[in-house]
């Protein structure tokens, strides 16, 4: 296995193609291929499946690619040392939550990008367990998560745990939990609701949401219906085929929010404030680069909020 292999699972990975990597590598289509295979055989798994259209990433090889991420930050870090240099930062890895990623994340880029052109700023969307624990693993630099402010104590001791660190950014009303909503349904048209009102509709659930909230909720006579794609989930509330439960800050610039196909109310029982953490490893210092990271996000949170 060679760094250049990993370089290449990436390229492709971004690219969704053998054909476009192998012209960003500067290498051929069979070379690159050849190159694959063989990583493919050393590992014994497949990372891709290959169709017509491009290829696919298999779910094993997901998490290779994760791990190759989190291999070449660790290069480019030794590189900087022997270098004598500050620590060289090619590729960085930052993880939040589907709620806040279209409030942040374009201001985000053009801030990061103007400062630091030559960096690579990858962002993954992801649940809030997911990201506790791919950070634990060392496979994102940064996370931001929001957590319910009277359930702080047991959650900052998980951080502990795993050797985490974090910086508090107080919560506000946009990160309560409110009742996402068709405008077609009945209930678009209080004020609030209460948790009793949702026992005899179907939940949507945006992957471990409903875990994470169903032990606040009365419960339901129907199974919640799990996806993994936040358009998806809006497209289904928007025809009133269920509702979902999100931190308000979802609603941000939401076409479905703003054009009034989907009403946002908030839960009388739901109504505890929330508080927004970003989280990086308390087992290495940050990079300058890493602390200017913090910086934007930070201030792009308090300005959204």
């Amino acid at each position: 296995m060679r760094l250049e292999q990993l370089k290449q699972i990436i390229k492709i990975q971004e690219q969704q193609s053998i054909s476009k990597a192998a012209s960003d590598l500067f290498i051929s289509q069979p070379s690159l291929s050849v190159s694959v295979n063989n990583l493919e055989e050393e590992l014994g798994l497949k990372l891709f499946e290959r169709s017509n259209t491009g290829v696919i990433v298999t779910e094993q090889g997901k998490e290779i690619l994760r791990l190759a991420e989190n291999i070449l930050i660790l290069s480019d870090r030794m590189i900087g040392i022997m270098e004598g240099t500050k620590v060289s930062i090619r590729n960085l890895q930052m993880a939040l939550p589907a709620s806040f990623a279209k409030a942040i994340v374009p201001g985000l880029l053009r801030q990061f990008r103007d400062l630091y052109p030559e960096v690579n700023l990858h962002i993954h969307e992801a649940s809030f367990y997911e990201i506790v624990d791919l950070m634990d693993k060392g496979i994102y630099s940064i996370g931001i998560i929001s957590y319910r402010a009277d359930l702080e104590y047991n959650f900052i001791r998980q951080l502990k745990e795993k050797d985490i660190a974090w910086e508090l950014i107080p919560g506000g009303e946009r990160l309560r939990l409110s009742l996402f909503i068709s405008s077609k349904n009945p209930l678009a048209a209080k004020e609030w609701v209460s948790k009793s009102e949702l026992r005899n509709m179907r939940m949507i659930s945006y992957k471990e949401v409903y875990s994470k909230y169903s032990k606040d909720l009365e419960r339901s006579f129907h199974k919640p219906v799990i996806v993994e794609d936040i358009e998806l989930l809006k497209k289904l509330i928007s025809n009133d085929f269920g509702y979902a439960i999100f931190p308000e800050i979802l609603a941000y610039e939401d076409i479905y929010v703003e054009s009034g196909m989907i009403k946002v109310i908030p839960i009388k029982e739901l109504s505890e404030p929330s508080n927004v953490y970003i989280l990086y490893s308390s087992k290495e210092s940050l990079s300058f680069i890493e602390r200017e990271l913090l910086t934007i996000v930070n201030e792009l949170i308090t300005d959204k909020l």
